[in-house]
């Protein structure tokens, strides 16, 4: 005979909750919070430990949520030895307490930075406003003595941008796993039993207030879980209770009064004492388990730093990440381009401590800054592709190429720092300035696969030019790029490169196939962005269109396209055309850029038809190689129908696409839309009317199953 655990009574003899997961371990009572006064001994031990590096207020966060001060106390101690754990991390150790219960409610949030979801944050850069709040954690400094100690600094407005910024946390955290958290069920059944590792943070407002707490480093999850068992696993309600209880009124302005967290205190104790009281009952109710269960949980807390070389850990930020990584299985932060936005921050961090970068580049790699600022910064157009370009300054020219490629190498564990490999890491910060464009999945593939990074643009001297108009920058660079100067050209490549992989008419080899025809996703033959970007650059006609693409993105406007040029001198059907010359159609008009296809094609015409001439006989050759049997008529008419419907329809969205750069206009008039549409539906009646019916629909005769 077979049973489940649900077959059971609760522990202790209890009925199990209705609609509530077995329970596997019941609540403990837990005691209630000392007031301040009696802390004052453990923050006092704390701060004397010489392996810990706190301010005050940050061991006041530290001892006052602590569920018993006395044992955090003695776990601090110095004398005989300290007992604080030490956690190795590149470039240093870090020390935290050893695990200890502390109050879910009193100074403890999750992690906000939303690390999980770095790649798809948009920043200052971006055309259209940010929905979320996009903070980032800093090293704190101590004043007195410039060192860095192990706090985090984080900057907010007020306490009504730090209440969104957790929940939308919570909200991404809740919807990361389809609407239900995998810890929330487990800490109804057991409470939370793994210890999480808490992180101090200051927070610092724009009134020049502060606030300290802990936050949630590894274990943001079970946190979340914590607030959601205890609302009865409606997020909304976890975000407003935690909120609520650890920053308080989201309308206030400046840190939290000495009179709220002595209110939220009061709070703690009576639930502290309720739960206490509804455990000894005979019977556990459903709020006395989900109460008991989030009052506490086991955390670890990390109070001290230090680098290989004895001295303070300057980076506190990085060693959290590197914590946290070697803490997971998989490693965090979640998706390839969080981890890649994640160590292209870091590195950006060690260039600019080791001064190859300044602090206005800085600002504008982190994204903190808008395009206005970026110009008053930096001197170059106020325009995002700029954005893209000092990204790829930064890491790619000049004489500090090598240093970033050894800090990338470093940062990534590679062994070479190759083309493709940089290209993918610095992808998602490169774009970064354009998160919100709709398929921008395609371009950071593009991008990845090598993107802009020729011979000429990496590790070679170039700068970006400054100016205030944007189309008198773009025009004097094609100036000099077409009169020589290689300085130029390498900035050409990378500004109208990297606009032509943003607009689609460079893709990643395997993103188009190779034709035989002019379409959208074909090529006439395949090249990576660098090699196509590399034929483009060595001719005038190629520079040109480097720079019409530019332009054209620049603009954003459906009456600025990107024009075709000539890049061989050759002879089209009996005139001698020139490279650099513009192509034109039969009525003498510059032809447009419209499909990859066609930047593909004018860069290297002769390999083009080549190509084209061998896939056309290859394609013959196999069809005349078959023998079939002779179509029949249906047969074939159904052939032409399939393929009229698909021609169709690759034609509708071809046409979708162009509107978006020139308008409506491109379908043609309205009445020969409205006729098409017409024909389309007459189209559907036929089918519906003379096709066959569908096999799975059974209609049952009403006057038969009456007789039976």
């Amino acid at each position: 005979m077979t049973s489940s655990f649900d077959d059971f009574d609760g522990l202790d003899g209890q009925e199990p909750d209705d609609g509530l997961p077995p329970l596997l371990r019941r609540p403990e009572p837990v005691a209630d919070p000392l007031p301040v006064t009696r802390l004052r001994s453990a923050r006092k031990e704390l701060l004397a430990n010489p392996e810990a590096a706190l301010d005050e207020a940050a061991a006041n966060a530290v001892t006052s949520g602590a569920v018993d001060p006395e044992r955090l106390q003695a776990l601090v101690a110095r004398e005989p030895i300290s007992l604080l754990t030490a956690k190795p991390v590149v470039g240093g150790m870090l020390y935290a307490t050893p695990p200890h219960y502390r109050y879910l409610d009193l100074d403890v949030l999750p992690d906000f930075i939303n690390q999980r979801w770095a790649d798809q944050l948009r920043t200052a850069m971006d055309v259209e406003p940010s929905t979320s709040v996009v903070p980032a954690y800093e090293t704190v400094t101590d004043p007195k003595t410039g060192k860095p100690i192990a706090v985090f600094t984080v900057h907010m407005p007020d306490r009504k941008a730090l209440a969104k910024a957790v929940a939308e946390s919570m909200r991404k955290t809740y919807e990361a796993q389809k609407g239900e958290n995998v810890y929330t069920q487990s800490v109804l059944q057991q409470g939370v039993k793994e210890p999480l590792t808490l992180f101090v943070m200051r927070v610092v407002y724009d009134d020049g207030t502060e606030d300290t707490f802990l936050v949630a480093g590894d274990g943001n999850s079970r946190m979340v879980s914590m607030w959601l068992a205890r609302t009865g696993g409606d997020i909304e309600k976890a975000i407003s209770a935690c909120i609520a209880s650890v920053i308080g009124s989201a309308e206030r302005s400046g840190g939290r009064s000495r009179a709220e967290q002595a209110a939220t205190r009061r709070r703690v104790g009576e639930l502290t004492a309720r739960t206490r009281k509804n455990l000894a009952a005979p019977t556990l109710t459903e709020a006395t388990r989900r109460e008991g269960h989030t009052l506490a949980f086991p955390a670890t807390v990390v109070v001290g730093t230090q680098a290989d070389g004895g001295g303070p850990l300057a980076d506190l930020v990085a060693a959290r990440d590197d914590l946290l990584a070697t803490l997971h299985v998989r490693v965090t932060a979640w998706t390839l381009g969080a981890q890649n936005t994640q160590g292209m921050q870091r590195v950006y961090r060690h260039a600019l401590r080791e001064g190859l970068i300044t602090p206005n580049v800085h600002q504008v790699l982190s994204g903190t800054v808008g395009t206005q600022a970026m110009h008053e910064l930096l001197g170059v157009p106020a325009h995002r592709l700029w954005s893209a370009a000092v990204h790829q300054h930064a890491v790619l020219a000049g004489p500090h190429a090598n240093a970033m490629n050894l800090l990338i190498k470093q940062e990534f564990g590679m062994v070479q720092a190759r083309r493709q490999p940089i290209s993918e890491r610095l992808a998602p910060m490169a774009l970064s300035a354009y998160r919100s464009k709709e398929g921008i999945e395609q371009p950071l593939r593009a991008f990845g696969n090598g993107g802009t990074i020729t011979d000429r643009v990496w590790k070679q001297p170039w700068e970006l030019t400054e100016g205030d108009d944007a189309f008198g920058v773009l025009d004097d660079i094609l100036k000099r790029a077409l009169a020589g100067n290689e300085d130029a050209v390498a900035e050409l490549t990378v500004l109208g490169g990297t606009a032509a992989i943003l607009d689609g008419y460079i893709t990643r080899d395997r993103g188009s196939k190779e034709g035989t025809d002019r379409d959208s996703y074909k090529a006439p033959f395949r090249a990576t962005p660098v090699k196509l970007l590399v034929l483009l650059s060595k001719t005038s006609g190629g520079l040109r269109m480097l720079h019409s693409i530019a332009i054209a993105h620049v603009a954003a406007d459906p009456a600025v396209l990107p024009k075709l040029f000539h890049t061989q001198e050759r002879e089209v059907e009996g005139v001698v055309v020139h490279d650099g010359e513009p192509m034109l159609d039969k009525s003498g008009v510059q032809e447009i850029l419209d499909y990859e296809w066609d930047l593909v094609h004018a860069a290297d015409p002769a390999h083009a038809l080549a190509t084209i001439a061998k896939n056309r006989a290859e394609a013959k050759a196999k069809a005349d190689g078959t023998s079939a049997e002779p179509e029949a008529e249906d047969a074939r008419q159904r052939r032409l129908l399939d393929q009229g419907i698909k021609g169709a329809a690759k034609a509708g969205r071809a046409l979708a696409r162009m509107s978006q750069k020139r308008g409506n206009q491109v379908f043609g008039a309205f009445e020969a839309v409205e006729a098409l549409r017409v024909q389309l539906g007459q189209l559907e009646g036929i089918l519906t009317k003379f096709g066959p019916a569908d096999p799975s629909i059974f209609v049952v005769d009403g006057d038969e199953e009456d007789s039976e």
